[in-house]
């Protein structure tokens, strides 16, 4: 049986790569991925597959004169919504939405017979977008995708604003006058301390020899200021920046120049940015309580069905529910599947369908880990399995090692056990006594997952970086291991993790369940044509064996 040549771009641990594989009907030939840790855990997991790095200098006509024709393109580029809270942020344009052109140059050019494109569940939200360049505005008409003028909030308006607006019109080399980015960033970190003067005070004194430099090196902090108002603004803050201590030391005036030092640097970077990518700015404008920019955009999604329809894909697209084939998470995906029209074998292209209408739960695959000891510590040795107890067909199909590696935990503080002995299974944070959230500085925006404690008889939430989330184990009062996560996203026991120890959980947290992985790769042989012998729906969902009700 000849294997399809595959290319795995953004290609992370290779939870997605590993699903293909298993099918056995797969050869990934070519990984792309740029985290050094996700390139160690790739590498140990996929024997025989070239890895590159960076997607943006790859050469798809080198790698086809190696591998020969790539008949299947897989992959996840990072893709991040825009809303309002950007203005909050240095950067208006995610260089991440970039990374999904680089997936769509990749198709483009070499041409495969299928590919299969996976995000996050919202890539189909109007928050997804490009920001509209000259060449675009006519790639776009000859896609027939639809170009929005908008009008994007990038500061709050705090000084001069008709001036301003005229200088960023008109300025044709912003660096002059803006700070340094390291600069920026201890200005920002201080002007986000002002909520009282009693915290400000607090910050500034923890942070007094940054503070010293600060105003040391005050005179070249800028070359050059935009107006005289703002220089005066800044300079004065010099001078309340050394005053601070004094009981007539002015909060208030040093509140307000802080924020207008930081919004006016916004608005600059922004535009610097817009032209960085050579954005069409249409015109910068003073709406209201706000400095705006205008410009037209794209939605992302619409641009790339268009573009793969172009290209002689026939596509499917939507939401896939991992509980639905055999993980035990709630985690949700957004899918594209495109065949070429002339490789289809069937009559249209389908999303895979839900294989169970039931659900695992955490109890099914992590409970037989709760009598090994855990470790702090990345070096630990793999430890020899006991006697194997198989649960359940998952179980039994996650438990394919002698041995459990990378049964690791975070290093556990003396507050954070606190909160592990206080909660019950179901609880979080907001769940816990007052006197144990002290260290929130607003605990009511504490997210419902943070300090989760897991319930063996429930699937769990989506697993991110659950060692940033601080989910509790159901039973011990310690975090859910490194190895418990990956069982949670439907890594076998054979598939280790290599890295530091919040690489690793990251890692799992950005996955693909490999079980998705599959279900997505035997959709793919199907409406190639191919039968498959060994289906994920025998392997996992043996009909004697019965499980609850989603």
């Amino acid at each position: 049986m000849k294997k399809l040549n595959t290319i795995d771009l953004f290609a992370g641990a290779g939870g997605l790569s590993y699903g293909f594989m298993k099918t056995e009907y797969f050869d990934i030939k070519v990984a792309v991925e740029n985290n050094k840790n996700a390139q160690a855990t790739y590498k140990i997991n996929h024997h025989n597959v070239h890895i590159e790095s960076d997607i943006r200098n790859i050469n798809y006509q080198k790698l086809k004169d190696t591998y020969g024709p790539f008949n299947i393109v897989i992959g996840g580029p990072p893709c991040q919504g825009f809303s309002n809270a950007n203005r909050q942020k240095n950067e208006l344009i995610s260089s991440n939405n970039q990374l999904v052109k680089e997936y769509i140059r990749a198709v483009e050019e070499l041409q495969p017979d299928g590919f299969v494109m996976e995000n996050v569940k919202t890539m189909n939200s109007a928050k997804h977008k490009f920001f509209c360049t000259k060449n675009d505005e006519i790639v776009n008409n000859n896609l027939g995708v639809e170009l929005r003028q908008e009008i994007i909030p990038i500061a709050r308006a705090v000084l001069g604003m008709d001036k301003f607006i005229n200088f960023l019109k008109t300025c044709v080399d912003l660096d002059k006058y803006t700070l340094s980015k390291e600069n920026y960033a201890k200005f920002n970190t201080i002007y986000k301390n002002t909520k009282s003067e009693e915290q400000l005070i607090g910050h500034l004194t923890k942070q007094e020899s940054i503070i010293n430099k600060l105003i040391q090196t005050w005179e070249k902090l800028h070359k050059e200021f935009w107006c005289e108002e703002y220089e005066e603004v800044f300079c004065k803050t010099k001078s309340l920046f050394s005053e601070y201590k004094n009981e007539t030391s002015d909060f208030t005036t040093l509140k307000n120049n802080l924020k207008v030092i930081i919004e006016l640097h916004k608005a600059m970077y922004k535009v610097q940015e817009i032209s960085k990518f050579n954005v069409n700015l249409i015109d910068i404008i003073n709406n209201e309580q706000d400095i705006c920019v205008i410009v037209k955009t794209y939605n992302v999604l619409n641009f790339v069905i268009e573009k793969f329809k172009s290209l002689g894909y026939v596509i499917d697209k939507g939401i896939v529910k991992a509980a639905q084939f055999g993980v035990p998470q709630t985690r949700e995906r957004f899918i594209i599947i495109g065949i070429k029209k002339d490789q289809l074998k069937v009559k249209e292209v389908e999303l895979p369908t839900p294989l169970i209408s039931n659900y695992y739960t955490i109890g099914d695959v992590i409970e037989d880990l709760s009598e090994y000891l855990t470790s702090t510590s990345t070096d630990a040795k793999p430890i020899q399995k006991k006697n194997k107890i198989n649960l359940n067909p998952l179980h039994i199909y996650l438990n394919d090692s002698d041995c459990v590696e990378n049964h690791i935990v975070t290093n556990t503080r003396d507050t954070a056990l606190r909160r592990f002995e206080k909660l019950e299974p179901g609880q979080n944070f907001h769940d816990l006594d007052e006197s144990l959230k002290t260290t929130y500085s607003d605990p009511r925006r504490t997210q419902n997952t943070i300090y989760q404690r897991l319930k063996y008889d429930q699937p769990s939430g989506t697993v991110l970086n659950v060692r940033k989330s601080m989910w509790i184990h159901p039973t011990q009062n310690r975090a859910i291991s490194i190895r418990e996560a990956a069982r949670l996203q439907s890594f076998p026991d054979s598939f280790v993790f290599r890295g530091t120890k919040d690489s690793q959980y990251q890692q799992i947290g950005n996955a693909v369940p490999p079980l998705l992985g599959r279900a997505i790769a035997e959709k793919v042989l199907e409406l190639l044509g191919i039968s498959i012998k060994d289906r994920l729906e025998d392997i996992i969902m043996p009909k004697s064996y019965l499980i609850r009700e989603l």
